[in-house]
């Protein structure tokens, strides 16, 4: 199994795992490793793996199995990795990882409704303002404290993987008052136009029932697509 992303450092990094039964027939499944790479097409990542495996004296001819994304340079059907290893190994059957096409239903099925795309923006956003300013986080959390201290803080929403946003639209729900609160209080505290345009934007769209039906909405949708992954 192999999946590659980049990094908050902007480096490219490949992880590959590896599953395989005992003499017992029991199923382990190994992390190897996290590895750099110079380029994500299917040659750079056939050579990485074949380096790791050639490292751990292992031969690809005892593959029976191999799972990626759906992505060209691993599953394009003329010179994607799978076919690649294919082409060493008939053997090796190639699966499309069920997590990732898990990832992109839910994706295709929320993209599909206004409602939703303009509530993912808006959670995106106020995430952002939140957790990426230790001025309005702290702002945030004396309110907080103040109103319920046994409230969840805000999550980050996870721009890329969307089996783990269900926790982002519940601390959402959940600090309603208190974030429009700290929208007002934020909004003065600051002398940035353009800030101060991206913390009233919010504030107003909070207000819309449009946003709050789509939050509630998401939470119930995402709480049973999350438990699936």
């Amino acid at each position: 199994m192999v999946d590659e992303t980049t990094d908050l450092s902007n480096t490219e990094q490949m992880v590959l795992c590896l599953r395989h039964v005992d003499d017992d027939l029991n199923v382990h499944e190994e992390l190897i490793g996290l590895y750099s790479l110079e380029s994500t097409s299917a040659d750079n990542i056939m050579l990485t793996i074949q380096d790791i495996l050639l490292r751990l004296n292992l031969s690809i001819n005892n593959c029976r199995g191999q799972c990626y994304d759906g992505a060209s340079n691993m599953s394009g059907i003329r010179s994607g990795v799978a076919t690649k290893v294919s082409s060493l190994e008939p053997r090796a059957l190639y699966t499309h990882c069920y997590g990732h096409a898990l990832n992109l239903a839910i994706q295709d099925g929320i993209k599909g409704t206004k409602v939703m795309v303009d509530t993912l923006s808006t959670v995106y956003e106020i995430t952002k303002l939140i957790k990426k300013s230790p001025k309005r986080d702290a702002i945030f959390s004396k309110l907080k404290d103040e109103i319920s201290e046994c409230s969840p803080g805000i999550r980050i929403l996870c721009p890329t993987r969307w089996t783990v946003r269900a926790e982002a639209f519940s601390s959402i729900s959940e600090n309603y008052h208190v974030l429009q609160l700290t929208w007002n209080v934020a909004k003065d505290a600051t002398k940035d136009t353009e800030l101060k345009a991206r913390i009233g934007g919010v504030a107003a769209h909070m207000e819309k029932f449009e946003f709050f039906f789509g939050v509630e909405l998401g939470r119930k949708i995402l709480n049973m697509t999350d438990n699936l992954s």
